[in-house]
């Protein structure tokens, strides 16, 4: 066996913990309440995608693995690891002090359950299942052991047990709310559900017996906090008043304009919370249009100036971006950072090389036919469209004959099927730079819709490859290929902009970009 990670006693993160003799959080009474902007219609982490629960689910339920937001993989429910020499099989040894809400044993049972759930059709998992990939089969190999075999090699799979999506939840629960899981969630975490009311609130209290917080955060015991109220307030000013009247100590997903006005009264604290992945970025079409020429699209990414893209959209509070996988995941590609600069006479150039000429009205025209290319977004999110809407100022100064098509989400998706679109813009969320597959064949989000050998062969050996170093060599040749045939425009880069009281200490996220609030803790005024 080749074993990928020692035991708790024996990790880097223990000896932290013992150099630093880091205090127990004390028991107390102190409550936080946190404005959400957006209802919560499930907290089953199997049947969720929703990327709002995350952090909700977080709080109630533990993972075997807990990935910290540096992205290093670290015990939780699980207290070591291995993996077959073919990659085929890992095997878990887990805690064996650890109960659920209901008084359910944690243990490889458990773990079964959990995995049959999620991979049985009538659950109609989403992310979970997709979080699972090709490792879907679970077998107890002791009362603290469990086996888990994938199809094929899987290295993305230790990354993903982290996520929010495959939180362990109680096999009693599970067999006993069946549909209704979602209102019901029991895990082994650190909060516990409290009350739930549709809409309005979610409140979650301390789970007083919690003792296994992972090592790095530096907490023995249960929380420092003994409750958390989730009031839902989806009107953005609305959440604003309430958290500036104290009556909401902590707000994530603020808004650009706020953001910058909050931040310049000195009242507050700040944390932009980097969301791995893929940031926003926008796919161009290749398969058809003028956007099948490369040239064409080379002109398009330089005639963008993605500095200025950021500025117009959202108050300029989120950073331009020019790679496609966030700073710090593997297979981060800096090299591909400078090869689109925001140059209109590069663009220029590039056009008239392909045989364009600018006609009198300052549109590129070719045999007769102008340079017509079509952005669509969704119209219901704001921040897409005010992207779109930049992408359509700085084409048209360009020379570009610019058609921008707002659509609804059924539309957009529709557009994206039947080719009709030359660039558009979307998001794409991950731990692991498998993020990358979606550039494949028979991928939904391969928007470009591009079939490159080498990409296709790169991303099956991306997910073999155990080796850190030659994985991210991997991920990186990619990125290039990617950017060399001028598939997609990195746009901006992906953050939760969480403000919180100045008494709120110690926020910390998991890899992906999800709050931990189970660690924050709330000093005396």
């Amino acid at each position: 066996m080749n074993t990928l990670t020692k035991s708790l006693a024996g990790t880097a993160f223990a000896a932290l913990m013992a150099s630093a003799a880091l205090p127990a959080h004390a028991q107390n009474t102190s409550e936080l309440v946190i404005g959400w902007g957006e209802p919560i219609d499930t907290l089953n982490p199997g049947t969720s995608s929703k990327r709002i629960a995350g952090p909700i689910m977080v709080a109630i339920f533990d993972n075997l693995i807990y990935l910290n937001k540096n992205f290093e993989l670290e015990p939780m429910l699980a207290t070591e690891w291995s993996a077959s020499d073919d990659g085929l099989v890992y095997t878990f040894k887990l805690r064996d002090d650890v109960t659920f809400h209901d008084g359910t044993p944690f243990n490889a049972a458990a773990v079964v359950a959990n995995f049959a759930y999620i991979t049985a059709e009538t659950t109609e998992s989403k992310s979970a299942i997709s979080a699972l990939g090709d490792c879907t089969s679970a077998k107890a190999t002791g009362e603290f052991e469990v086996q888990i075999t994938c199809t094929q090699p899987s290295v993305p799979f230790l990354s993903q047990l982290g996520s929010p999506f495959l939180g362990m939840q109680s096999p009693k629960a599970i067999e006993t709310y069946g549909a209704d899981l979602g209102q019901h969630p029991v895990g082994t975490g650190p909060f516990k559900i409290a009350e739930w009311a549709p809409n309005q609130k979610i409140v979650l209290e301390r789970n007083d017996d919690y003792n296994h917080f992972p090592a790095s955060l530096g907490i023995e015991g249960p929380s420092a906090l003994s409750k958390i109220t989730f009031t839902i307030v989806p009107n953005v000013q609305a959440r604003i008043s309430q958290f500036q009247s104290g009556e909401s100590q902590l707000m994530n997903q603020t808004p650009g304009l706020y953001w910058k006005s909050l931040g310049a009264s000195g009242q507050y604290k700040q944390t932009e919370v980097p969301i791995s992945g893929l940031g926003i970025f926008a796919p161009i079409n290749t398969q058809s249009g003028p956007t099948a020429d490369i040239a064409v699209r080379k002109a398009m990414i330089h005639a963008i100036d993605r500095e200025g893209v950021a500025q117009l959209s959202d108050a300029g509070v989120y950073p331009a971006n020019y790679t496609l996988l966030s700073e710090g995941m593997v297979g981060y590609a800096p090299e591909v950072k400078e090869m689109y600069p925001y140059d209109p006479a590069k663009s220029a150039e590039l056009l008239e090389a392909a045989g364009w000429t600018k006609g009198d009205d300052g549109i590129w025209a070719k045999d007769g036919e102008k340079l017509k290319v079509t952005l669509t977004a969704i119209s219901t999110r704001a921040a897409y469209m005010a992207i779109a809407q930049a992408f359509q100022g700085y084409l048209t100064e360009a020379g570009f004959d610019v058609s921008l098509e707002p659509m609804t989400s059924p539309a957009w998706w529709s557009a994206n099927k039947t080719g009709a679109f030359s660039m558009t813009q979307t998001q794409f969320t991950d731990v692991d730079p498998d993020a990358l597959r979606i550039f494949t064949p028979g991928q939904l989000m391969n928007l470009p819709g591009i079939d490159y050998a080498r990409v296709n062969e790169l991303v099956s050996l991306g997910r073999a490859e155990q080796d850190r170093a030659k994985r991210s060599a991997l991920y990186q040749e990619l990125q290039m290929i990617l950017a060399e045939n001028a598939v997609v425009m990195p746009v901006r880069q992906n953050l939760d902009l969480v403000m919180t009281a100045k008494n709120v200490s110690d926020l910390t996220w998991i890899a992906g970009g999800y709050p931990y609030f189970a660690a924050l803790r709330l000093d005396a005024e």
